[in-house]
């Protein structure tokens, strides 16, 4: 069972608890994560959602909700750890954005790996990922023309590209956004 803490419209705490599934009354919000993984060779690592959740075995980037007690940053890095067995330190994962959604607030987040990811060595989080691979830009943006991509993701790479490409570039990453 999930256990989210609650933020009003301007993102302050209401101190108020909400169970996951349970419907949220105008007002409340949520927070909700996103890491962008890149790998070191420039690559996207790309997980596909389990077939029994929304948008089944479509590919995503990695991420979920914030649990009570945990701050945004603290959720992206357990996020990543459930879903793909790979841990990141928080001084390595860059805020790039931020946007409202429904009754979420969603925060994203980029890692640029400092060695290469090896997709044996992945932990994928049965219930929610079925499947990991490193696909590059052009690959990715196949993948969406095919209809394989989540859509909302897709939109946030394409809204998020400029900051991406300069993560790409920089080896490993040095400086925050």
């Amino acid at each position: 069972m999930e256990i989210w803490d609650l933020v009003d419209g301007s993102r302050k705490p209401i101190g108020k608890l909400h169970t996951r599934g349970e419907e949220t009354l105008p007002g409340e919000y949520h927070i909700v994560v996103e890491v962008l993984t890149i790998n070191l060779d420039g690559k996207i690592l790309v997980t596909q959602r389990d077939a029994a959740k929304t948008y089944p075995l479509l590919w995503e980037s990695t991420g979920g909700s914030v649990n009570a007690s945990e701050t945004s940053l603290q959720g992206a890095i357990r996020e990543l750890h459930e879903e793909t067995g790979l841990s990141v330190r928080a001084e390595n994962l860059y805020f790039i954005g931020e946007m409202k959604r429904g009754n979420y607030f969603l925060d994203s987040y980029v890692w640029k790996s400092e060695e290469n990811i090896d997709l044996s060595d992945l932990n994928l989080q049965v219930g929610e990922v079925c499947d990991a691979k490193l696909v590059t830009f052009k690959e990715f943006e196949e993948m969406n023309t095919r209809g394989e991509i989540v859509p909302p993701v897709w939109d946030r790479w394409q809204l998020y590209a400029e900051k991406l490409g300069d993560v790409i570039k920089t080896t490993p990453v040095t400086s925050k956004f």
